[in-house]
């Protein structure tokens, strides 16, 4: 039986059943066309003679048309099966031509069957119990497909037999009888074999799928792990390697023909390194407690107006000396329970990522209502990114390259913001576009 393919498991078992039904009867089950027809013209020469000829004109003709129409519908369905996923209106088909065509067998019966002939009888129940018989293990698959082929032929041999009331009759009505129920039986334990296989394969598709994705993740921490030993020994040994190089100077030099104004210009810039040193070392610490789930949160009710004005002020000299202009709209006072330190923190970080790797000439912070709470905004008509680059924004080492920035910027800042979201039960979005600029957002608060 075929099955849809393993490269993208369908969500839940009951699409990926009706999937497999459909290409079950979509490609697996060959209808045999060839003896149905001669079936058809034997049973329309025995009523021939017996039944009048527009009778049985109207029988073929029906005939015909019901296994034609299905034929043809079949054609033109498979070719454009996955494409246009109609694997349930193939079901929804083949149950309706089953209908029509056990509604045809069961007319023969009811045209050509004789009480007063028993050979008549005989052939009658020859051909609704062979026909039964041998549709049970390509129609179990799908049961309404199954019942609407049986029913109609069975019951109209049954009431024809009670109709009669004959001993006979009535001992041949019980057995058909008997017979549908062992042929029910049959096909209902035939179509839970076939939905176990499913479920089985459905489950093997999902342990892959969930390998597959398992290993990809696992390969992306890897990638992502190098890249962040990598940013971390740049950074680190950048500065180090300065203090190296101005403490072996100073080793060498004449401090007292030096002068106090080069020493202390050399000092500083040891300081500088060491500060780097520092700042970086203390922002990894910030990200391991973080994603350790180690860092403490201490709640606390802040003015979120008054603090969003507090910090676009602080950071307005950074704007004016860059020729940014910072706004803010926040509108009447709102005010929030959270953990004011790491609020500051995710504010400070997008706002200077918007100020320093945008190239805008605007920055606006801004809050708005949502369903799910309040939404913290920070918006720039820089030169916006890549749509390649969204998904690594919040990756250590990969949120900007802006190890080349200067400062004390180590592409841990985003990683920070997304982690510490997650602890005031937020989280952030971004929404960018080349030349179109950015919008960074934290979502969730309250």
């Amino acid at each position: 039986m075929s099955v849809p393919s393993d490269s993208a498991p369908p969500p839940d078992l009951a699409t990926y059943e009706r999937q497999a039904f459909g290409r079950y009867f979509a490609f697996d089950l060959h209808f045999p066309l060839a003896p149905v027809i001669l079936l058809t013209l034997v049973c329309a020469w025995l009523m021939h003679g017996r039944v009048a000829n527009g009778l049985i004109a109207a029988w073929l003709g029906f005939s015909a048309v019901a296994n034609l129409a299905r034929e043809a519908f079949m054609w033109h369905t498979r070719p454009r099966l996955e494409t246009h996923q109609r694997h349930g209106l193939i079901l929804t088909v083949y149950t309706w031509s089953s209908l029509a065509s056990g509604l045809t067998w069961g007319a023969f019966a009811w045209l050509y069957l004789d009480p007063a002939q028993p050979l008549t009888q005989l052939v009658v129940g020859s051909i609704v119990a062979g026909l039964v018989g041998v549709s049970v293990t390509p129609l179990s698959i799908h049961l309404p497909a199954f019942y609407t082929f049986v029913l109609p032929m069975l019951a109209s041999y049954i009431v024809l037999m009670l109709r009669v009331g004959g001993a006979e009759q009535f001992t041949l009505a019980g057995m058909a009888v008997v017979y549908l129920g062992a042929m029910a039986n049959y096909a209902h334990a035939t179509h839970r074999v076939h939905r176990e296989t499913i479920r089985l394969r459905f489950e093997n598709q999902r342990l892959i799928g969930d390998l597959t994705q398992r290993k990809a993740e696992a390969e992306n921490a890897a990638r992502i792990k190098g890249l962040f030993l990598a940013g971390v020994s740049h950074d680190l040994k950048q500065p180090v390697r300065a203090i190296s190089l101005y403490t072996g100077f100073l080793h060498r030099s004449d401090l007292q023909a030096m002068g106090e104004a080069r020493l202390r210009d050399t000092v500083r810039k040891i300081d500088a390194a060491a500060g780097a040193i520092h700042s970086q070392i203390s922002r990894l610490l910030e990200l391991s407690r973080l994603e350790s789930g180690a860092a403490p949160v201490h709640l606390g009710e802040l003015d979120l107006t008054e603090q969003l004005h507090r910090m676009v002020e602080l950071a307005g000299p950074d704007a004016q000396a860059r020729g940014i202009e910072l706004a803010v709209r926040t509108g009447p006072a709102l005010h929030l329970t959270t953990d004011v330190r790491m609020l500051d923190s995710i504010v400070q970080n997008l706002l200077g990522n918007a100020l320093k790797h945008a190239q805008a000439t605007r920055v606006l912070v801004a809050v708005r209502r949502r369903r799910t709470g309040l939404r913290i905004e920070v918006r720039d008509n820089g030169q916006g990114i890549a749509p390649e680059r969204l998904p690594q924004l919040f990756e250590a080492y990969r949120s900007f390259d802006d190890r080349h920035a200067g400062g004390d910027s180590h592409g841990l800042g985003l990683a920070i913001v997304r982690a510490q979201a997650g602890y005031l039960g937020a989280h952030i979005t971004v929404r960018s576009a080349p030349g179109r600029g950015s919008v960074f957002a934290l979502e969730g608060l309250g």
